[in-house]
């Protein structure tokens, strides 16, 4: 296990080839916490000292944020902060965007929110996509529809499947064609990775044993997301208890193959820390409630702080970008 984890974390890999980190965090304003906005920094650096300001596109500024995004294809996925059906493609390499159009749910009122929301590739034929469910209010007499949106044909259309969803935000994770997200039944307790392959529009289900998502009812969990880590499906648990945080990393071997799970971490850090992305080398960051990024480098065991990110910070999340010389007008 140790030469596994040893090869696992200082084996180069290229998804992290001409990538960047890119800072992004939510607040409020002091004088109307009624109004959130957004912000997104580039950081470099060796202790990541240096950050640029980007602009979101124009006339979006900062009423649009990064939602599951699909970076590392370098196309950014911008939902509004205001409103689920408000979506934009980014591309800040050309700095061109592309508003998408209403899919005809959106139609019905009250249609409720969507959810999971997860943008990716599609390889096969050379197309980004989006995939989503519209989830209804319970006294909405109306079934609840997937749908998928294709960037080669700029439009939403349903389709025809009975996919367990996601129950909680930022639990969704792009790869290799294939969109993930975590699901939790609550019939028989048990939880599992869904795996959607935007090519041929069929999913698998991975479970996912206790002892990897780490159901503990005696301990608080302050995190329960899927990550990539040097080009696996990761899952990422993390708890409070007696003022310590724990994290436990957890990666898939073969989809739909329950036993390929692999738990490679344990790691015990100071109190009130909130996972917010994962870097390159087996960077993990972290945030405290005193809105400092952290990071945990799992090769060296070495944690950073890295100084406040700014006032009022509501959530953090550390993205890593690729650049892409794509444009919307092909």
């Amino acid at each position: 296990m140790n030469k596994f984890r040893t090869d696992f974390l200082f084996i180069p890999h290229s998804y992290y080839n001409d990538t960047s980190l890119l800072l992004q965090h939510k607040y409020v304003y002091e004088s109307d916490y009624a109004t959130t906005c957004v912000s997104l920094n580039l950081l470099s650096g060796e202790r990541y000292q240096n950050r640029v300001k980007l602009d979101f596109p124009n006339p979006f500024k900062d009423q649009f944020q990064i939602l599951y995004s699909g970076s590392i294809t370098g196309i950014f996925f911008l939902q509004s902060i205001n409103s689920s059906e408000d979506i934009v493609l980014w591309n800040p390499t050309t700095n061109e965007f592309k508003v998408l159009p209403y899919s005809s749910i959106y139609s019905v009122r009250p249609y409720g929110h969507f959810m999971p929301i997860i943008f990716g590739y599609d390889p096969v034929n050379d197309d980004y996509k989006i995939i989503r469910k519209a989830h209804y209010p319970r006294e909405i007499a109306c079934y609840p529809v997937w749908e998928i949106y294709s960037l080669r044909r700029n439009l939403w259309r349903k389709i025809d499947i009975d996919c367990p969803y996601c129950f909680w935000d930022n639990n969704g994770l792009y790869m290799d064609g294939i969109c993930h997200w975590l699901y939790h039944c609550f019939d028989n307790g048990e939880y599992y990775l869904v795996s959607f392959y935007l090519s041929n529009e069929v999913y698998i289900k991975t479970f996912i044993p206790l002892d990897i998502i780490f159901e503990d009812k005696d301990k608080y969990v302050v995190a329960r997301r899927l990550l990539m880590l040097n080009g696996s499906v990761a899952c990422f648990t993390g708890y409070e208890y007696h003022d310590k945080t724990t994290f436990h990393i957890s990666i898939l071997g073969e989809i739909g193959v329950k036993e390929s799970w692999t738990k490679l971490f344990v790691i015990e850090l100071g109190p009130k820390l909130f996972p917010t992305g994962v870097g390159m080398n087996g960077e993990k960051f972290f945030q405290n409630l005193d809105h400092e990024l952290v990071y945990f480098n799992l090769c060296t065991q070495m944690k950073v702080e890295l100084g406040c990110v700014e006032r009022m910070s509501d959530s953090t999340e550390v993205i890593n970008y690729k650049k892409n010389l794509h444009s919307f007008e092909n």
